[in-house]
């Protein structure tokens, strides 16, 4: 499992985002190859040509909730 962290606005707090699980959710919704962007903070991707800088604005573009991704959510 690939976490990384991600502010969140609502607990006010990061979170662990298990990065593994947002993408296999958003390709099964997009049918469309996810690629990763290298950069310095590594959370770039790119689907369908259009970049997302955060796992919360990839989530949000896919009307997904980062939380249902957190590792606490994961685990439960």
């Amino acid at each position: 499992m690939n976490t990384e962290k991600e502010y969140s606005e609502t607990a006010k707090r990061d979170v662990n985002v298990d990065v593994d699980a947002l993408l296999k959710a958003i390709n099964e919704i997009s049918e469309s190859e996810i690629q990763r962007v290298d950069d310095d903070e590594g959370q770039r991707v790119s689907v369908d040509g259009r970049e997302y800088h955060t796992w919360r604005e990839l989530a949000e573009a896919f009307e997904l909730d980062i939380h249902d991704f957190s590792v606490t959510e994961v685990n439960r």
